[in-house]
């Protein structure tokens, strides 16, 4: 693809966009892009990175998401007695205590169970439950967020692309103009 006649002695051209190169430096490589093809289209491809880069500007991350423990999350008093869960476990510990005091006592009568243990075990089925309920809601909440997150980098790089396509067409324009003039300058064939 470089057809460059100057292979050892090709001008630096990042340095030349870059405004890095002496000025004489500088008009020579200015005119050896007037006659070389190759090295004008490297002159403009570099060009237009930089150009793009300069329009993308800096985001920050988002700052939070919303976690389990936020209050967001947690049902209302009144959703959690509504809940299946709740309702079949609140009716069993309330089967067993009844039995337990309609019962009349025998000598032949096992232990009595130990219903402060039974209803902590009831108590923490339900906090089980409602706990992996709990983390399903926050999966669907991350997963929206990073869903609605990438449709907008999306419409973003989109927008950036059509930009800096129009930028690299008017600037090849500008370009070609310019080569145009400076080779018609300096081969007395144009206006001054």
């Amino acid at each position: 693809m470089n057809n460059c006649k100057l292979e050892n002695a090709k001008p630096d051209w990042k340095a030349f966009v870059l405004d890095d190169m002496p000025a004489g430096e500088r008009r020579e490589a200015e005119m050896h892009a007037a006659q070389c093809g190759a090295c004008q289209e490297e002159w403009s491809s570099l060009r237009v990175t930089l150009d793009a880069m300069a329009s993308l500007r800096e985001e920050d991350a988002p700052r939070r998401i919303a976690f389990v423990s936020d209050k967001v999350f947690e049902p209302r008093w009144w959703q959690v007695f509504s809940r299946p869960a709740f309702s079949g476990l609140a009716l069993v510990a309330a089967a067993i205590l009844a039995h337990g005091f309609l019962q009349a006592p025998s000598q032949n009568m096992a232990p009595q169970p130990d219903v402060a243990a039974i209803e902590a075990r009831i108590s923490q089925r339900v906090q089980q439950q409602m706990s992996v309920r709990m983390d399903a809601v926050v999966a669907e909440a991350v997963n929206n967020a990073v869903k609605q997150t990438r449709e907008q980098d999306d419409q973003r790089t989109t927008s950036l692309l059509a930009a800096a396509e129009r930028r690299y067409v008017e600037t090849a324009d500008y370009l070609n103009k310019q080569m145009t003039r400076l080779y018609a300058v300096n081969t007395g064939l144009g206006v001054r």
